[in-house]
């Protein structure tokens, strides 16, 4: 008795797990966020037709009068979703992009159009801006001179590194201090985060630190293409390894200093001696890169770039594709003429009873033709008025001699004999 109830209440626990708990999961994952995102101009106006759109999703959001954009979406916490805000008219490009999170629900962003920039240009608007002057170790830096150019306003940061300051579109904003490389930034950067104070990192002078990765890398001027182009002209092939058939690549590394000089160039994927060497002489020669940036300074970059060696070989000569008159040829056996009279031959006998289309034939029971007679040789074949002539397997064309219709024809003996024999009346 007591092991059928535990059957029975082990069946009732498996019903309900299988049809009330996924219920309720089944309601949280349709739970839906809602999120409510108001975008303004930097000048505090709202920006007006603004169009939101989720990656993966054909659903389209516009603000509003006042710049809201209200829309409801589930969280799924497997993977990040973005949303990218567009202006409107231009779907092509986002202004900017964000991600959908359960803990920012509620977001302002301010961006200008190029039309709300002009504006603000044409009416040298100012905007109050904020940020931290810190140099490379992140400690606040105490009295840099921040200035906006041509203006004459300026403020100094405090103790905490902080300032505040009225800038505007058209004027460069400067921060100065002792010992230091001046950075010069625009309005654009502290207006990407509006939010918060946006951090300059000043670097000691004459700094002899190399990076890596920076905001802006160094480059070719005129970009890699360019730098290919240069290795194409300047890069000497060492004659044994051309001799060898021997190609491949060579990677070398330098360092791209301030001023765009290329300095300490290395090899650090190695073919052969001779191909390593010409590979640096290379690198040594080439033009001064544009510098890397970070901050807006000008700073010392690692680069590295693949010199390749290519044996070039001459491609084959394009086949000639023959022209029409290159293609007519002469029927096998054909009758070559300079000129052919009006009334010239058109039918043709050829020898060994070979007939052409269209060719005379002779009846079967009898030698004569009417009209035109033929006369029968053991060497020749004879045709009278548009006479065909063959003699030892050669053809010719014989003018014709007008006749008059009244006289009589000459009758070769043969013929006659032919003639008398089978009992054949001259019809004439």
């Amino acid at each position: 008795m007591d092991f059928t109830k535990r059957i029975y209440a082990f069946v009732t626990f498996l019903l309900c797990f299988t049809f009330i708990l996924p219920q309720n999961v089944h309601g949280e994952e349709d739970k839906e966020t809602e999120f409510r995102i108001t975008i303004l101009k930097t000048s505090g106006e709202p920006q007006v037709g603004m169009i939101l759109k989720i990656n993966g999703r054909s659903d389209k959001y516009l603000s509003n009068e006042q710049g809201v954009i209200t829309f409801q979406y589930k969280i799924d916490k497997s993977y990040n979703r973005l949303a990218n805000i567009y202006f409107p008219g231009d779907e092509t490009k986002a202004a900017t992009s964000f991600v959908l999170k359960e803990t920012e629900t509620s977001k302002t962003i301010y961006l200008d159009s190029q039309e709300d920039i002009a504006s603000f240009k044409q009416n040298n608007k100012t905007v109050t801006i904020e940020g931290f002057v810190k140099d490379s170790s992140q400690k606040p830096i105490q009295g840099a001179i921040i200035s906006i150019q041509g203006t004459g306003r300026k403020v100094l940061s405090d103790e905490i590194g902080l300032f505040r300051i009225e800038a505007d579109y058209n004027h460069p904003i400067t921060i100065r201090a002792e010992r230091m490389e001046n950075r010069s930034l625009n309005i654009t950067t502290f207006l990407q985060h509006p939010d918060e104070p946006y951090t300059v990192i000043m670097y000691r002078k004459n700094s002899t630190r190399i990076y890596s990765v920076v905001e802006e890398m160094p480059e070719y001027p005129g970009g890699m293409k360019a730098f290919v182009n240069y290795l194409k002209r300047k890069l000497v092939y060492p004659p044994q390894a051309k001799k060898e058939n021997l190609e491949g690549v060579v990677a070398v590394q330098f360092v791209v200093e301030k001023d765009g000089r290329i300095t300490s160039p290395t090899v650090v994927r190695s073919l052969r001696a001779d191909m390593d060497s010409a590979a640096l002489t290379a690198i040594r020669n080439m033009p001064n890169w544009i510098p890397a940036r970070e901050h807006g300074m000008r700073v010392r970059c690692k680069y590295s770039v693949p010199v390749q060696f290519k044996i070039e070989r001459p491609k084959p000569a394009p086949k000639k594709t023959p022209l029409a008159t290159d293609t007519i040829a002469a029927p096998k056996d054909s009758l070559g003429t300079d000129s052919l009279a009006t009334d010239s031959l058109k039918k043709i006998v050829l020898p060994g009873d070979s007939l052409l289309k269209d060719s005379l034939r002779i009846k079967p029971d009898s030698l004569l033709q009417r009209g035109d007679s033929l006369l029968l040789r053991p060497d020749s074949l004879t045709a009278l008025n548009d006479s065909l002539v063959v003699s030892n397997d050669s053809i010719a064309v014989q003018p014709t001699t007008d006749q008059p219709a009244d006289k009589p024809k000459k009758r070769n003996i043969f013929v006659r004999f032919f003639r008398w024999l089978f009992g054949i009346k001259d019809q004439n």
